[in-house]
């Protein structure tokens, strides 16, 4: 992060009155500089008491451009095309499971994301304490940020084996076949409804954040375009995959594909930007840093050289899709989960398993 002078200004201003706060030669964040306006915020009562609050706010702006020479829009960043090199993670730890042990052990994660060469990560179906997006804020790691998905039992066969054909042909299915996507229950939908606007009114004011992942895989999907247009009007700043991976509707910002099986392509459209939403998924476990027996993954790796060798061809894969039309990306996975064993480092952090690198 360059150096930069900071502001010292003072506005004294009535409590019911709007007031806006000028800045001239506005910094804007973006991850190579994540520049943060801090502020203190006072209100005084006709008593002299007073009370005090310290927060943040950035400068910055996601949006989709279209580049005169090109058909198809890309990701932009303050107006500016980025390609978003991104990674998933699922957030568990050994000794804590699904809350992060310890301040020092969030800094650590994201750092290291950073040094792999991601520029974004995406949260996969869960909320991580405040003080993760803060992190994420100060040192600038763009986040795509997962709804927390539910329903009834998953039906398998459709939604996994069934789902990745279909999607690589652009099969529409539509999401009002409630009992295959396992949400018949009118009380589980409300509940979904709810508690995706509360995410976003939660976690909206974090500048890091870019996009919105609606629904994964079909989970427990329904109603997709109206969840859309409902996410778009709680908050109206930010991207929207409407379903990552397959089901897709035609809506939202993004055509959005899982692939762990066949051969990388881009298919461009006109009004949505193309992003291989998981990729990867490359299993090389080691046994003395594993939590079970099992493994899970979509390729198997028994040297550390063939893994790093196989990241490389998919990272050479993704140069070529680029100038095709390729947004973004998300490697699958950030570290090893108890049985899924395709982490760029081990459950427990101890073993870095894959070098990265920077597209």
């Amino acid at each position: 992060m360059k150096n930069r002078e900071r502001i010292f200004e003072t506005h004294v201003v009535r409590s019911d009155e709007e007031f806006l706060i000028p800045l001239e030669r506005p910094v804007l964040w973006s991850p190579e500089e994540p520049y943060l306006y801090y502020c203190d915020i006072s209100v005084t009562d006709e008593e002299g008491i007073e009370d005090k609050v310290q927060s943040y706010f950035a400068m910055r702006s996601f949006q989709l451009i279209h580049q005169e020479h090109e058909t198809f829009p890309r990701i932009g960043l303050n107006h500016k095309v980025i390609y978003q090199q991104g990674v998933l993670d699922q957030g568990y730890w050994p000794e804590s499971l699904l809350t992060p042990p310890s301040d020092e052990a969030i800094v650590w994660d994201l750092l290291e994301m950073k040094k792999t060469g991601f520029n974004m990560v995406r949260k996969h179906i869960k909320i991580e304490p405040d003080r993760w997006y803060y992190h994420c804020d100060r040192l600038g790691l763009i986040v795509w940020q997962d709804m927390v998905n539910g329903g009834g039992k998953l039906k398998q066969w459709f939604v996994t084996y069934a789902a990745t054909p279909l999607s690589l042909k652009r099969v529409k299915v539509s999401d009002k076949m409630y009992p295959l996507f396992a949400r018949t229950d009118k009380e589980g939908q409300l509940e979904f409804k709810n508690e995706m606007i509360a995410t976003i009114r939660l976690l909206k004011n974090h500048p890091c954040i870019c996009t919105w992942v609606i629904f994964n895989e079909g989970w427990g999907q329904f109603h997709t375009t109206r969840m859309t247009m409902l996410a778009k009007k709680t908050d109206p700043t930010r991207l929207i995959d409407q379903a990552s991976g397959w089901f897709d509707q035609r809506g939202g910002d993004f055509f959005s594909v899982h692939n762990y099986f066949f051969e990388l392509v881009v298919t461009p459209e006109k009004h949505r930007a193309n992003v291989l939403s998981e990729i990867g998924g490359m299993v090389y476990k080691i046994k003395e840093h594993s939590y079970s027996d099992p493994i899970y993954g979509y390729s198997v790796y028994n040297t550390r050289e063939d893994l790093n060798k196989a990241y490389e061809k998919i990272q050479n894969k993704l140069r070529g899709l680029i100038p095709k039309g390729l947004c973004a990306s998300v490697y699958t996975q950030w570290t090893d989960i108890e049985d899924e064993t395709n982490g760029v480092y081990t459950y427990d952090r101890k073993i870095r398993k894959i070098d990265g690198g920077k597209l």
